[in-house]
């Protein structure tokens, strides 16, 4: 979506303006159309694209809903009520979320991330392709700097939220890891809250 700055010249919305909320239209642009190419992972509920913001090229994970599997609108509802009121270094930061209807009509449901570009703890301990380099490889102290994050965001989740959350979902495919390989809980879909 474009709209007109002060100076009447026509732009792109910012990342900035991104986390005040963003249209369908704005997330077909900025994945490419939900391209193949841009698929990062996928699962049960949802497939997640890298997109970039055009107007500045800041790189975002979308997670777009599938909202033909049984349970997915829940999952939206759940994950958005679990990330509204948390706030933590080692939880993966979302950015926006975007409810709407598609180019068919059809709802569309989207959570907007930052990006973790040293991808999931999953593909570091299990390598897709067989060449994987050495520099790709986790030693002892990366493997025991990722554990301690993760427990960090645990000890957060449970202890020192307002309303104590449970994950419910924790896996290597589940914890992301920064360009600095500190390491982020996400996919809060199937988390419970305990009253």
């Amino acid at each position: 979506m474009l709209k007109k700055s002060r100076d009447g010249l026509v732009t792109s919305h910012s990342y900035k303006d991104w986390k005040l909320g963003v249209s369908f239209s704005q997330l077909v642009e900025s994945t490419n159309g939900f391209s193949v190419d841009n698929l990062i992972g996928s699962g049960s509920f949802a497939s997640i694209y890298k997109g970039v913001i055009p107007s500045d090229g800041t790189v975002v994970a979308v997670k777009v809903l599938n909202l033909q599997q049984q349970g997915a609108s829940k999952s939206f509802n759940d994950e958005c009520k679990a990330l509204r009121s948390v706030r933590h270094r080692n939880l993966v930061k979302i950015i926006t979320a975007c409810s709407s209807i598609d180019n068919h009509g059809r709802d569309f449901k989207s959570l907007v991330f930052k990006f973790m570009p040293n991808g999931s703890l999953d593909s570091w301990l299990h390598p897709r392709d067989e060449e994987q380099s050495p520099s790709k490889r986790l030693n002892f102290m990366l493997r025991l700097n990722i554990a301690i994050d993760v427990a960090f965001a645990l000890d957060y989740l449970h202890n020192h939220c307002e309303t104590s959350i449970v994950h419910c979902d924790l896996k290597p495919s589940n914890v992301l890891l920064d360009e600095d390989m500190v390491a982020h809980v996400g996919d809060f879909g199937l988390a419970r809250f305990l009253l």
